[in-house]
């Protein structure tokens, strides 16, 4: 009779610890979820505001023009009239300010609306320029001054080219939505992401 005594207290114990060891797992795994939602901070349009706006310029597009323009100065021929052609390379980038974006979160979506596509930056290479068909003048030869101009002149050109090209603004609108889908998808969660621009 004692031993069966023992056998059943010997079940009524391992029952008990099992018990204890099921209720602490379930515990341990209650608290490390809560945790974990404690820590995703809540989708809101200020906390992507907030994102967008730490990564500042986007560029989502490169160009290389190459260009040609011609310069003058001066009014009297040989005196003060100087003239020459120049080639040059410039690079384009093309892009977005994404702390001007606006963010709007609803139950299913995150809503960014970028500012229009504008050119960042115009560099032109220094290397790359190439003079010809030029033609001095005595009383007007600050070749310095004259490389200076034709580099400003440069870019204008640039500037005026860039903006009649279509093919680059697409260009830079399609990457900058796979930019913004690559920098966001983790912090969005299931919400869909919903990339526009203003016109």
């Amino acid at each position: 009779m004692s031993r069966e005594k023992n056998a059943s207290r010997g079940t009524v114990k391992a029952v008990i610890y099992l018990l204890i060891v099921v209720v602490l797992a379930g515990m341990v795994v209650y608290l490390t979820q809560s945790l974990r939602r404690e820590r995703q901070p809540e989708i809101t349009g200020t906390f992507i505001d907030s994102k967008l706006e730490a990564a500042g310029e986007l560029t989502s597009a490169k160009m290389i023009y190459n260009g040609l323009i011609h310069y003058s100065d001066g009014t009297i021929p040989i005196l003060t009239q100087k003239a020459f052609n120049m080639t040059y390379r410039a690079e384009v980038r093309a892009g977005v300010d994404l702390s001007q974006a606006k963010t709007e979160v609803t139950d299913t979506e995150v809503i960014v609306t970028l500012p229009a596509v504008e050119i960042l930056d115009i560099s032109i290479d220094d290397d790359s320029i190439q003079y010809y068909d030029e033609k001095a003048a005595l009383l007007n030869w600050e070749r310095k001054e004259d490389a200076l101009d034709a580099i400003a002149s440069a870019k204008e050109d640039v500037e005026q080219q860039t903006q009649e090209m279509e093919d680059l603004e697409t260009m830079a609108r399609e990457q900058a939505k796979t930019l913004l889908t690559g920098m966001l998808s983790e912090t969005i969660g299931d919400k869909t992401l919903v990339v526009k621009f203003e016109e």
